[in-house]
């Protein structure tokens, strides 16, 4: 995520930028903030073709993301972009978890290091948003991936690890790996359901194309042996 230098009252913007050889379809996220010094504004997808669920409460946010072709994340790429209110001097961070990471392959992604966004506020702050830390994923196989190994946000001072969050909250509705492959394989049989549709209806026009035409040809003929006899 991306660090912030900002004054006390002010509206900033942080993105969280991912980097993976796999196109990212599907993950869910938890950040989680001290609201003593920052205030949750707004959480919005940078792709469009992205959507994203949102569920919200003091301190926490968990963001359930989605993207049925997957977003492109080869050269590094910005997956959200958060919105947050400063409200008192100091330094704080914004943590993260990720997990039930799926490529476009509905395979599951294991997720490589992934580092916190420090937000520093005092009153002479220059008001810049920057040093973004992207994620990598480090292992060649993570398309063969059963499981798909989730990762924990670090803080700039410390080293990263790919140990997954094991919290869970009630009033949360995280979605669930099946869920993900319905939702993809749906897409995929939509399309495919679509494309049969649009071959039967060319095969069907040609063929009522040829018909009319072998029944015109037959009328013809009829008129003309008609035309013979009279």
């Amino acid at each position: 995520m991306q660090n912030a230098d900002m004054k006390p009252n002010r509206l900033f913007s942080v993105a969280l930028s991912a980097k993976s050889v796999n196109r990212l379809s599907a993950a869910t996220f938890e950040f989680t903030y001290d609201p003593d010094y920052i205030e949750f504004r707004k959480v919005k997808t940078v792709n469009n073709g992205s959507k994203i669920q949102v569920n919200k409460k003091s301190g926490k946010v968990k963001v359930v993301f989605l993207n049925s072709e997957g977003q492109n994340i080869s050269g590094g790429s910005e997956i959200l972009s958060f919105t947050f209110k400063t409200l008192k001097t100091g330094t704080t961070y914004i943590d993260y978890t990720v997990e039930q990471c799926v490529n476009s392959d509905v395979n599951f992604i294991d997720v490589g290091s992934c580092t916190a966004s420090c937000v520093r506020i005092y009153k002479n702050a220059s008001g810049t948003v920057g040093g973004a830390s992207i994620s990598s994923n480090n292992n060649k196989n993570s398309t063969r991936s059963t499981t798909g190994k989730g990762g924990k946000s670090k803080h700039p001072t410390e080293p990263t690890t790919v140990n997954a969050s094991d919290d869970k909250y009630i009033d949360y509705n995280p979605i669930k790996d099946k869920q993900i492959k319905f939702f993809l394989a749906g897409m995929g049989i939509t399309a495919g359901c679509l494309a049969v549709l649009a071959v039967a209806y060319a095969i069907g026009k040609k063929s009522a194309q040829k018909k009319a035409e072998k029944e015109k040809n037959h009328n013809d003929k009829t008129i003309e042996n008609k035309t013979s006899d009279d």
